[in-house]
């Protein structure tokens, strides 16, 4: 079974601002889609959505998403990470970090 991933929802306070992190941070356009705003790079589209006034203000520390970026681009992504003023940390060879609502964001790295 090939799986693929089709989209990742992720739910904003500031979907210009989000979109906008997400953009810069991974090369990727924005386009409006269904009601969401999607931003799409090579295989990857996250949908932002706004929040509404019941979600809760945080998200648990298991939500996140994975990425997998080639191991030369852990310095690019490193830089990018400070340009966005996005806090990140190294555990066990992996870079992780929060986006601007606080979700959590891992990046993976191969060596192909």
């Amino acid at each position: 079974m090939n799986i693929t991933i089709h989209h990742i929802g992720i739910v904003s306070r500031d979907v210009q601002r989000s979109v906008a992190f997400y953009a810069r941070l991974l090369d990727g356009r924005s386009e409006p889609l269904g009601g969401h705003t999607v931003v799409t790079t090579a295989h990857v589209r996250i949908a932002i959505t706004e929040a509404t006034p019941t979600d809760p203000p945080g998200y648990a520390w298991g939500h996140h998403v994975a990425f997998v970026l080639p191991a030369a681009e852990r310095p690019h992504l490193i830089e990018r990470l400070g340009e966005l003023g996005a806090a990140h940390e190294d555990v066990r060879g992996r870079i992780y970090a929060r986006d601007p609502d606080g979700f959590t964001l891992e990046f993976l790295f191969s060596d192909g």
